[in-house]
């Protein structure tokens, strides 16, 4: 091979040499040179605000997102990324740290968070909740008002779940009113049957079912008062020890007790201090009298009062009373005890009641009657109750105040008040005193005096708010409820609480008016005849009385050549001649009282020109009173009813 030929050989193959290597170099540079990637889809949503009803300052809606709903759009997000790198290159390297903001770790700018009391905090062994998120009803209970029946309107929602299980053992939770045209007098809350007092957004629980129910009391602008209540079950199942059992304080009247009792953490159960074998399900004998029952788990203890009541006897066991209803129906339990194998028969108004331990009556409206009969072989046992059915009622139904002398916030100086009230059923029937009543200040108060003006009471008052309460009763079972607020400022004994009109005549024998005041003073610790009697004496009259301390009555007055002019007028003779009654002709010139000029002659006092029946020592004068005595020949019947 010539040498011009070698170096051509030579030449073409480092020239393929360097093609192949280009080659080469181009393809590895291809295949790891960057690329713009395909830009990955962004999902972005509005939080889901849930409401919060209460618990939050200043708050409307809830910052927390459903966390549940925030994970599935991180899922959704994180595969659309894997499908955009994977459409990108199969074989390149792409670092894929994204990093996401969670909403739910900050509340949004315009919630204030509402922390508990610094006492609260102090009481807790656990911090409490920084926000309290309200929760609604639970399927929305119906309102119920206060004697039971099912409330045309709602009167108020809570934030508490009914039937919920928590953890804690202070339960936070708010009332939200919706009664927004009657006036919130009061809200009380029970816990198992004991009521909260300082009631401020909590109650603290105790282990397995815990009874709430919240009761609200309003009035109208007529002073009407309206009741509803809502009843609530809640389970408290601490992290540690959580024990479940069916037992609970009750009454039984058998030996032999079954009941269930668990704990994940291990159980011992003793009955009066002496453990007892058993393992879900335990049975005990009892003693006669109370039997404390105790289930532990180490760290926590529950314990239960059951009382064993031996029946020697037949007997009837039974949670029916005599009691009026609102509607038609009545479910009670009965059952026949005591004895060897006694039977039970129960009727309704004559006809037999099927069941077995629990009953339901379909009720007639107005009385009926329901029979409990047991029987052991010879032995007999009976109870009877009566039950009255009202329909659902109207307002116009209700009985009513006709008239009362007291308005709502009301200012009186002094410690007593009288009251007179007037109240009638739906046709306008008088309602007395046997179907009112009345409480001040909690304490009931029993009337004083009653007739054709109203039925009367003393209100003994508290220096402050006194609470005034009236239930009308009408003769088949419906009520009403009223309630007052009375502002009582405190006075000494004889210090001023008030000033009158009064004023005493005696037209019936032409001496017209004897004396007068416009503005007389009343004083603290008086009845209405200790202020006449003072008017008297300082208008120079001497007083005789009659009568106990608590009915005394004005006798007769006396004052020297005071009534020597006096005489009967024409007008009284003629009203002596029409009701066949004879002048007996007695006068006395320094004096005039009972029996003078007819043997139905005397004194008699008006207030606010009605003739009361009773004592004027029944009553005390209230401030603007206008106060009249007069002289009668007739037992005040020629003076009319009413006082013009």
């Amino acid at each position: 091979m010539s040498e011009s030929t070698r170096r051509k050989l030579i030449a073409w193959a480092a020239a393929a040499v360097m093609t192949a290597g280009g080659a080469c170099f181009a393809a590895a540079f291809y295949r790891n040179a960057p690329r713009e990637l395909a830009a990955a889809e962004i999902v972005s949503r509005e939080p889901q605000l849930p409401e919060l009803t209460a618990g939050l300052a200043g708050a409307e809606e809830s910052s927390a997102p459903d966390d549940e709903s925030s994970e599935k759009e991180n899922e959704e997000s994180s595969r659309t990324d894997d499908s955009s790198r994977a459409e990108s290159s199969s074989a390149a390297q792409k670092p894929a740290d994204t990093r996401a903001e969670s909403s739910t770790d900050s509340l949004p700018q315009n919630i204030s968070v509402t922390a508990p009391d610094e006492a609260v905090q102090q009481e807790e062994t656990q911090a409490a909740p920084t926000v309290t998120q309200a929760r609604p009803d639970a399927g929305t209970p119906s309102p119920v008002i206060g004697d039971g029946r099912e409330a045309e309107r709602e009167y108020f929602t809570t934030s508490i779940k009914d039937g919920e299980t928590v953890s804690e053992s202070t339960y936070f939770f708010t009332i939200t009113q919706l009664a927004e045209d009657l006036e919130t007098v009061r809200c009380d809350v029970e816990l198992n049957g004991s009521v909260l007092t300082g009631y401020a957004g909590k109650c603290r629980l105790k282990e397995g079912a815990n009874a709430i129910r919240v009761s609200c009391t309003y009035k109208d602008g007529k002073n009407k008062v309206y009741r509803a209540f809502r009843d609530y079950t809640v389970y408290l199942e601490s992290k540690e020890s959580a024990i479940v059992t069916d037992l609970t304080d009750r009454d039984v009247y058998e030996e032999s007790l079954t009941f269930k009792a668990e704990c994940d953490d291990g159980l011992e159960v003793y009955l009066n201090g002496s453990p007892v074998s058993g393992s879900g399900s335990y049975t005990v004998t009892l003693s006669e009298g109370e039997n404390m029952i105790r289930l532990t788990s180490g760290r926590r203890e529950l314990d239960f009062s059951v009382t064993y009541i031996p029946l020697r006897e037949l007997d009837i066991i039974t949670d029916l009373d005599d009691c009026t209803v609102y509607g038609d129906t009545l479910t009670f339990t009965a059952q026949a005890a005591g004895g060897n194998s006694p039977k039970l028969t129960v009727q309704l108004n004559g006809k037999a009641l099927r069941g077995s331990g629990e009953y339901t009556a379909q009720l007639e409206e107005g009385t009926n009657t329901i029979r409990l009969l047991a029987k052991d072989g010879a032995d007999k046992a009976e109870k009877s109750f009566t039950v009255t059915a009202l329909p659902d009622m109207d307002e116009d139904s209700l009985p009513r105040l006709e008239e009362i002398d007291i308005t709502d916030n009301m200012t009186v100086k002094g410690s007593v008040y009288s009251l007179t009230l007037k109240a009638a059923d739906r046709d306008g029937n008088r309602i007395y005193s046997g179907h009112i009543q009345v409480a001040c200040g909690g304490a009931e108060c029993g009337h004083r005096w009653e007739d054709g003006t109203g039925t009367g009471y003393l209100l003994k008052l508290h220096p402050g708010d006194n609470s005034v309460y009236i239930r009308l009763t009408d003769d088949i079972g419906r009520q009403s409820e009223y309630f007052y607020n009375i502002f009582c400022e405190s006075a000494d004994v004889g210090e001023e609480v008030g000033r009158i009109s009064i004023l005493v005549r005696a037209d019936v024998i032409g001496l017209g008016v004897l004396c007068e005041d416009s503005d007389f003073p009343v004083l603290e610790g008086e009845t209405g005849f200790d202020t006449v009697v003072r008017f008297l004496e300082e208008h120079g009259f001497e007083v005789s009385s009659r009568g106990s301390d608590s009915s005394r009555y004005l006798a007769r007055i006396s004052k020297a050549g005071c009534f020597a002019g006096g005489g009967l007028t024409e007008e009284a003779l003629a009203y002596l001649e029409r009701a066949g009654i004879s002048p007996d002709g007695i006068s006395d010139t320094d004096s005039l009282g009972e029996f003078d000029y007819t043997p139905g002659s005397g004194w008699l006092y008006c207030r606010g020109g009605k003739k009361p029946s009773y004592a004027m020592s029944a009553a005390v004068f209230a401030d603007g009173e206008d106060i009249e005595l007069r002289f009668s020949l007739d037992f005040g019947n020629d003076v009319g009813s009413d006082i013009e």
